[in-house]
Formats: C-alpha cells, sequence, structure tokens
C-alpha cells in the first residue's frame, strides 16, 4: 500500500495523472495509523536534520499534507496577527481534495521556524533542495525519516503522514467536533473527520459544563419577565416556568 501510494504521489508530480486517487480499504481490512507521544514527538525533534525537523514541527502543529508542505509558497505564508490568528497563518492554495483550499494559524513555534526560514530564503519555496533554488524533494524527505525511525526504534508505520495524523487526533482529544476538524486538515467529507472524534466521560463533560455557561449567560441577558422572580424563573419560548417545577418533573 505504501509503495503504491508513492507510486501515486510521484505519477501526479510528473505529471501522468491529474490527481492523487484516495485508496480505501475493503471493509474488515486494518487501517494501523501511528499516533506520535510527546515524548516520541521531543526525541524525534532532537535528532532530527534539516529540513526534516522543521517539515516535522510543520505537519505536527497545522496537520498539512506532505505535499501541501512540499508545494508551500512564501506568498502563502502570513507571519503578522490577522483576525483570530494570533500568530499569523498559512494559506493553503490546493491539495488533494477540494476543501483542501484553507487557511492554517501558526502556532508560535512555527511562527519562530518560519521567520528563521524567510531570514534565509532563496527561492520562493519554504522548503527548498540542497541547492536552495527549487522545491525540496519527498524523497529526502522520506530517506532522512527513515533513518531516525531506525534510530529511536519507532513502529513500522510511523510514517511522514503520521505526523498529520498525529495532529488530527491531537485536536480530537481537545474536544474538537468533526466539522472543525475537517475544516481544520482539509478533508473531503466529514466522514473522514470523525474516525478522529472520540468522545471521553471528561470531553463530555467539558462539553455539558459549556452548554450550562453558555445558557446562563443567555438567561441573564434577558429581560425581566412581568410578575416573576427573575432570580428563580427561565424563559421558554412559550411559557415562564420555575425550577421548581423542573425539578418536581426531572
Amino acid at each position: 500500500m505504501a509503495t503504491l501510494k508513492k507510486a501515486l504521489r510521484l505519477a501526479y508530480r510528473w505529471n501522468i495523472i491529474n490527481r492523487v486517487p484516495t485508496i480505501q480499504l475493503l471493509p474488515g481490512e486494518r487501517n494501523r495509523e501511528f499516533v506520535m507521544s510527546y515524548e516520541q514527538e521531543a526525541n524525534y525533534l532532537h535528532i532530527a536534520p534539516q529540513p526534516l525537523k522543521d517539515a516535522a514541527l510543520l505537519m505536527l502543529d497545522t496537520g498539512l499534507r506532505v505535499g501541501e508542505l512540499l508545494a508551500l509558497q512564501w506568498s502563502d505564508v502570513h507571519l503578522d496577527p490577522v483576525g483570530g490568528s494570533k500568530f499569523g497563518f498559512i494559506h493553503v492554495r490546493k491539495g488533494k481534495s477540494a476543501n483542501a483550499k484553507r487557511n492554517v494559524s501558526l502556532t508560535p513555534r512555527v511562527k519562530e521556524m518560519l521567520q528563521i526560514r524567510y531570514a534565509v530564503r532563496q527561492c520562493p519555496w519554504v522548503f527548498t533542495d540542497e541547492l536552495g533554488t527549487g522545491p525540496l524533494s519527498i524523497w529526502t524527505l522520506e530517506a532522512q525519516h527513515k533513518r531516525v525511525k531506525a534510530a529511536l526504534g519507532l513502529p513500522k508505520d510511523a510514517v511522514l503522514h503520521s505526523f498529520r495524523h498525529t495532529f488530527g487526533t491531537r485536536l480530537g482529544e481537545t474536544g474538537a467536533d468533526a466539522f472543525t476538524i475537517m475544516r481544520a486538515m482539509g478533508h473531503s467529507s466529514v466522514t473522514v473527520s470523525q474516525k478522529y472524534v472520540h468522545p471521553t466521560p471528561e470531553t463530555l463533560e467539558r462539553a455539558f459544563e459549556r452548554l450550562q455557561a453558555l445558557n446562563e449567560l443567555k438567561r441573564r441577558t434577558l429581560p425581566p419577565v412581568e410578575g416573576q422572580n427573575e432570580e428563580n424563573s427561565v424563559r421558554s419560548p412559550n411559557n415562564v416556568v420555575s425550577f421548581g417545577v423542573l425539578q418536581e418533573h426531572a
């Protein structure tokens, strides 16, 4: 499967095919995907050579696909705060799905890394070949990753895509819903994003806490209802129901 995917990516780069098709496993087939722990991440980034170190950092913190990273140009990078992106953002112009075009917010350490690269840039691409005159080849990253993986004793399914998969998994662990993950990662459909959503008792409790906080905020902004004690009642679309009645019928 990995060899087939590499061949398809190469065919795309050579313009033999116009897109890299999505390969779906048959029902019952196991789709193993490695998720990097924070300890493994620290060890990996400590020994990884350049440009792999910066590439891994970018994918871990933004969820970019490998192809999106290799195609990234400085015109796509915005390091100034804009709207909700306090540390800037990356504009992904195109990718393997219709939803791939998106803006991805930067983290502080990614912004710092990009600032360093920008200071020594020689061509339009963020990640360049050894001469600094053209885009970086995926084979360079693959070769470097293979050596680091062997040095750290990582499992066979720890591939370059694992950085993106780790990003999605961590995003899901924060309680992000599938639609948010879809937009952040540029998935073709929300079905793909759902595999990262695994509600735990803790995430469900946090969701209820947020709902309760929202409900209380909205209720406090309602105007007083004539003939009712404002502190002991809530307003519904059709009538006013006291908390005491709600508790009796709960």
